[in-house]
């Protein structure tokens, strides 16, 4: 005889476990699509995605991080005049958002150490730089070209971080005051 009580609670988890990625995807979409500014370079555009990227990444950790920052902005690029990014960006947000997730979680303080997501940003912020400096060379056929994109991109994850790291401390600080364990939702 089958134990009934597992799968339920296996499709429940399940269930939750789509639902809150469904959410955290929407919220960097959100956060890229509705509060940005284009850049002053071609391949540059600024946005508070990278807020809810960085802030996902520490308090959920590296799949959350990876997936959400991939899907949520690779899905702005589809619907934008930068489909041909869509790719691109997928790639280098999941590996930008693992990174972070993973350094984040490195200690036994599970994404509320300061200095281990700095130093998870900083990480990312390299892969990002690379990341799109590669796909702007792919793109335009010009390796010189995305030089004018590198100090945007800089930007972008100095005010992304300048915000998240502050507002994942105080997010992380009342998810545990108010007893909402992250480990209890993890995949």
């Amino acid at each position: 005889m089958q134990n009934t009580s597992n799968n339920v609670t296996k499709k429940t988890s399940t269930a939750k476990e789509v639902a809150l990625m469904g959410l955290l995807i929407a919220i960097v979409f959100v956060a890229t699509k509705f509060i940005n500014i284009p850049g002053i370079t071609e391949g540059g555009l600024f946005h508070f995605g990278n807020v809810a990227h960085f802030t996902i990444a520490i308090i959920f950790g590296k799949r959350r991080g990876a997936l959400s920052g991939a899907m949520g902005m690779a899905l702005f690029d589809i619907l934008s005049p930068w489909i041909v990014w869509a790719p691109f960006t997928f790639i280098i947000r999941l590996l930008m958002g693992g990174i972070i997730g993973h350094v984040a979680y490195m200690n036994d303080k599970r994404g509320r150490n300061f200095a281990y997501n700095i130093a998870g940003i900083v990480i990312a912020t390299v892969i990002m730089i690379v990341g799109y400096y590669i796909a702007e060379g792919i793109l335009y056929g010009n390796w010189i070209a995305p030089v004018q994109s590198i100090m945007p991109n800089v930007m972008q994850c100095v005010v992304g971080a300048a915000i998240a790291l502050p507002f994942s401390t105080v997010l992380a600080n009342a998810m545990k005051a108010r007893g909402v364990q992250v480990e209890s939702i993890e995949f």
